[in-house]
């Protein structure tokens, strides 16, 4: 038996439509489930590649901001970090198409990593919202981003079909990427290429007050925010067999010669902040995956996949000592590499009412590679002790298993019930430090099909999340204030318990849905900067709540369709911290505490035109933290105890494509009114007014 499936994901990068090709389905999500986001009971939100580019920012990630739930962070321009229901960086599970991309040397809160996936290549990002460790492992405790990439020809009919693309705009730079991608007999292939060049970024009218020294009057940018980027990809399919499909996903993401802004004078206003940068910062990925129709009584579906991953980074630091007069250079070299097997079986299975039984394992191996140089005046420096001396020891290891059912209960027409259960184990050895940690975590979910178009569910479900190397052995500073985390080897694991609930339309092109959420995280680890040293600590616990919504919704006329579009997102988030004198203090968990979202207006004119009007905005940021009056990020753009002031920001595109779909045009204002502003928690002020284009051009 063959199942055939359309594969619809075409040239879905540069918005291009074209005859699809059959070939056998490689669907792979975060829910390890077939069934679209709609089908499935969870807050799932999914914006494809064609989605992404009709939105403003420079890259995938920023198009895809402010969407229900989900908010990103730059430390630095080249980084993102999203935060998940009001948690980021090694709290919030990303993945890389159905893989996991979290990696055990991730930096605590917001960090870059996010931002080395290669966006020429994706076909979508996946939003799963609530606790997701029951079937993905550790991390998860609020959410999962998944970056979906695009299958292998994208499916084009011919065995070559050329295409370049381009985004180029006055605030930020350009990017210019292309490649080719083909169909000829049981194989298909897609390989590209992008390159970007971002020069330092334009900020509002006002933008110049966050710029310090001689340059402040007269600098045409914000400083310290210019970066390059290369990626290159290729994808291959064998489907020659009439049971099983065989893909190759591969890539390469370099950036150089990439600042931190918070390292520098010119941004924060503090003489011993000299340079702090990336050069350069890498991300390699193999994926090795095969789908099999098996069609035995035990097993109907068999997905093996085998994965590669390295991430690497030589980040340099410069600052003068206490004495004024020496000039110290550290060069931290790091590399992890990363590899795993996950075998996925599928069982379909009657019983009273028809059963999905997903059921298999995970394992990996992941190994480190650190060094550390120091220079003094330009001079070797010997410390006497450098083994401390890097971000966490050389040659430290983390090995992770997990064993994994998930039942898909169709229980009648009406109702479904969703359970999961997991085991997890993760082992790691550092130094001359050994350690393991262990838990079962699971969900139940239901769901109730009201009509055809509307679905209620709710669930409960409790994520798990294994400290890493870096809370465990780590030696990062934090770049706002510059105080050193140092890791804590006797770190328990968090946990988290989620309880929601939500509805969902959907109708022809219109859609509507609503999901409120508590989650209560036991043992949250944070860094506790109180004590002067930054050690990372399990505070006793953590609750977050609130609420996201998401909509598209508009009316059909003859030859056009006008709709509102939008979403808006609450977290309110507090953690209590335990005191030395037996008291807790409660206090607001950092940049956690949210409202934000997008409102427009779209127009789409037959297949051809469409234009968008909207508005971004984030209301105030005052429920800050005891320790957000440090983080210069914050004080900077906002007030002494770290609160900052929301923002309203318009922005219009206006779109054009060709009837046979290989050649689109659109242009955009992003920022109408020029305003200055700042991400909350982002390390420089955003985009001012930004004239833009984009163009892409299949052959």
């Amino acid at each position: 038996m063959r199942w055939i499936y359309l594969l619809m994901s075409g040239v879905a990068v540069l918005g291009f439509s074209e005859e699809a090709v059959e070939l056998a389905p490689l669907e792979v999500s975060a829910t390890r489930s077939v069934k679209t986001p709609f089908e499935q009971p969870y807050a799932f939100y999914r914006t494809d590649a064609e989605g992404l580019e009709k939105q403003v920012g420079r890259t995938a990630l920023d198009r895809f901001n402010y969407g229900p739930g989900v908010f990103i962070q730059r430390t630095a321009p080249n980084q993102a970090s999203p935060f998940i229901r009001g948690l980021t960086g090694e709290q919030a599970l990303l993945m890389l198409d159905g893989v996991r991309f979290n990696h055990a040397m991730m930096r605590p809160g917001p960090n870059q990593y996010s931002a080395l996936i290669p966006a020429m290549s994706l076909s979508s990002i996946d939003a799963v919202l609530g606790g997701s460790s029951a079937v993905m492992g550790s991390d998860g405790l609020t959410g999962a981003l998944d970056f979906r990439l695009a299958t292998a020809g994208r499916g084009v009919a011919e065995a070559a079909s050329p295409w370049v693309a381009t985004r180029v705009d006055t605030a930020n730079g350009a990017t210019l990427q292309g490649g080719v991608d083909g169909f000829n007999g049981n194989w298909a292939y897609s390989f590209e290429l992008s390159g970007s060049q971002f020069h330092d970024r334009v900020g509002g009218a006002d933008a110049d007050d966050h710029v310090f020294g001689s340059d402040k009057g007269a600098y045409d940018g914000i400083p310290n925010t210019a970066y390059d980027e290369s990626s290159a990809a290729l994808r291959l399919a064998y489907f020659g067999f009439d049971d099983r499909v065989i893909e190759v996903k591969s890539g390469y993401t370099q950036q150089s010669d990439a600042p931190r802004p918070d390292g520098y004078f010119e941004n924060t206003g503090k003489d011993d902040r000299v340079s702090r940068y990336y050069d350069p910062q890498e991300f390699a990925y193999v994926h090795l995956r095969d789908q099999w129709q098996v069609d035995s009584e035990l097993v109907d579906r068999l997905q093996t996949t085998l994965w590669w991953h390295r991430f690497g980074e030589n980040q340099i630091r410069e600052d003068w000592r206490d004495d004024g007069a020496t000039l110290r250079r550290r060069e931290y070299d790091d590399q992890l590499d990363a590899l795993g097997l996950d075998m996925q079986a599928t069982t379909l299975w009657q019983g009273a009412g028809a059963h999905e039984l997903t059921w298999g394992g995970t394992v990996s191996f992941e190994n480190t590679e650190n060094s550390y140089e120091e220079y003094r005046n330009g001079s070797a420096y010997n410390s006497g002790n450098w083994s401390n001396s890097t971000t966490i020891s050389d040659d430290s290891e983390y090995l992770s298993l997990g064993l994994f059912a998930q039942d898909d209960w169709q229980m009648n027409e009406t109702f479904k019930l969703l359970s999961s259960l997991r085991y997890s184990r993760y082992d790691w050895s550092f130094g001359d430090v050994d350690g393991d940690a262990d838990d079962v975590s699971g969900g139940l979910r239901g769901e109730m099909v009201l009509t055809e178009s509307q679905r209620l569910f709710a669930g409960v479900s409790k994520a798990f999340r294994a400290p890493n190397l870096v809370n465990l052995d780590g030696a990062v500073d934090r770049g706002s204030n510059g105080v050193e985390a140092e890791g804590n080897p006797d770190l328990d694991p968090e946990t988290s318990w989620t309880y929601e609930g939500g509805w969902k339309w959907q109708e022809a092109k219109n859609a509507f849905s609503v999901t409120v959420f508590h989650t209560r995280v036991e043992d949250l680890i944070q860094q506790e900067f109180s004590d002067g040293q930054g050690t990372f600590t399990n505070v006793e616990d953590a609750e977050l709540q609130g609420f996201e919504s998401a909509w598209d919704v508009g009316k059909d006329f003859e030859d056009y369709r006008l709709a509102l579009v939008g979403s808006v997102s609450l977290v309110d988030a507090t953690k209590d911290v335990p005191q030395a004198d037996g008291t807790v203090l409660e206090d607001n968990i950092s940049r956690a505490n949210r409202l934000y979202g997008r409102v427009g207006i779209k127009v789409q004119r037959e297949s051809n035109w469409w234009a968008l009007l909207q508005m971004r905005w984030h209301a105030d940021y005052d429920e800050v933290s005891s320790d957000d009056g440090s983080d210069i990020r914050l004080t900077v753009a906002g007030n002494p105890d770290g609160s900052m002031p929301g923002y309203e920001v318009f922005d219009v595109m206006l779109g054009w494509e060709s009837d046979d779909g290989k050649i689109n045009l659109s242009l955009y204002v992003e920022n109408l009114a020029d305003e200055t502003y700042r991400e909350i928690g982002s390390g420089v002020d955003a985009a001012g007014r930004n004239l833009g284009m984009t163009a892409g051009l299949r052959f």
